[in-house]
């Protein structure tokens, strides 16, 4: 589960993917080409993208003659992992402004859609990548009991290298999962 976890957060962890989900979210489905004239990429890239955007099933895609469409919804039940995740982000894409209000970020409460779209991507690419190691998964199961850490006790229950404890730690901290006090690491409640 561990790995489903990390590819379906690589696959996300993708501005370029961001805005291609972006699209699929405002319409009901598309071509690659139609995706390419919206956004502003080649159509091998379009392609290659949207193939691992399937792969991980966050996009389903249906063939009709040699017309490929994509809509934004995933081939899997919301049970699966990448079900719930595909909802999750399309019901955010799907209106950024909204999305960035109830999140509460003031500066962007007067904002046009495109800037809390970007904003919005950053705060998702932000997100997604503090769960594209497997290490840092193994960090957050640990602390997920409630329990502080010291980074010394850490590096031997999880049988990393120091410097590793520190990289995967200093990433969760930045990105808010984790908290830090002088000499001991525990988990965000905020």
């Amino acid at each position: 589960m561990d790995e489903v976890i990390v590819r379906v957060c690589r696959t996300i962890a993708c501005l370029a993917r961001l805005c291609i989900m972006s699209f699929l979210a405002g319409c009901r489905e598309a071509t690659p080409t139609d995706i390419g004239r919206k956004v502003p990429m080649s159509l091998d890239k379009v392609s290659a993208h949207l193939r691992r955007l399937a792969t991980d099933g966050l996009i389903k895609r249906r063939r009709s003659g040699t017309w490929c469409y994509c809509s934004a919804q995933s081939p899997y039940s919301e049970q699966a992992l990448s079900g719930q995740v595909a909802s999750w982000i399309y019901r955010m894409l799907e209106d950024p402004v909204a999305t960035m209000r109830r999140f509460g970020v003031g500066q962007l409460r007067n904002a046009s859609r495109g800037e809390a779209q970007k904003q919005l991507h950053k705060l998702i690419f932000e997100a997604a990548t503090a769960f594209t190691d497997l290490r840092r998964l193994q960090i957050l199961r640990r602390l997920s009991g409630g329990d502080a850490l010291t980074p010394h006790s850490m590096t031997k229950e999880l049988h990393m290298s120091k410097a590793a404890v520190s990289r995967h730690t200093d990433k969760l901290i930045r990105r808010g999962y984790l908290k830090a006090s002088s000499s001991r690491v525990e988990p965000s409640l905020a």
